[in-house]
């Protein structure tokens, strides 16, 4: 009688190796969201400094906040919050003075406003919205007085937990204050 030598895994040699790679897996997929979460925090951290950065370059050039409208010529301090691209936050109305929101990008990638010689932008690159779609937000109506001035993200559930003259960041919000 002749025994053949087959090569190959058997079906409970299979099984064991798929077993072991879902463990496995198991394991590694909740670390590695974890560590996507982490890093879409970090980059809007890294946003709001650059944001930060821009504002007071600006304003050492200009001697002016980022809060005026061209009104005929004539530069009106109007402007209650300005914003980068992406979408508003929700409950944006219950925390800030939303009467007029004015893009970020009109103040320091471009002069779009018309400030005088002075201007020396850009001050920023891009104005990109936070790496969950939504817009950063400055209140700006708050420059130049005692109150806080909040440069936000809403965070990752994109609704604003931080009221105007907080002394800290609540909720899931990602902020940095200006003043």
């Amino acid at each position: 009688m002749r025994i053949r030598e087959e090569k190959g895994f058997t079906l409970i040699e299979v099984i064991v190796v798929a077993a072991i790679i879902a463990v496995l897996a198991g394991i590694i997929v909740p670390l590695v969201f974890k560590e996507v979460d982490e890093s879409k925090i970090s980059k809007a951290k890294a946003d709001l400094k650059t944001i930060q950065t821009a504002i007071m370059m600006f304003y050492k050039d200009n001697q002016k906040w980022p809060k005026y409208e061209n009104d005929g010529g004539t530069l009106v301090e109007s402007v209650t919050l300005l914003r980068t691209d992406g979408g508003l936050p929700n409950d944006i109305d219950a925390y800030f003075d939303t009467t007029l929101i004015k893009m970020l990008k009109n103040h320091l990638i471009e002069n779009g406003v018309g400030y005088d010689s002075r201007w020396k932008g850009p001050y920023i690159n891009e104005a990109n919205p936070d790496p969950w779609g939504n817009s950063y937000i400055i209140d700006v109506a708050s420059l130049g007085t005692p109150n806080p001035v909040w440069i936000l993200s809403a965070g990752p559930n994109g609704k604003v937990e931080t009221p105007r003259n907080a002394q800290s960041v609540q909720g899931d919000d990602i902020g940095i204050r200006l003043q």
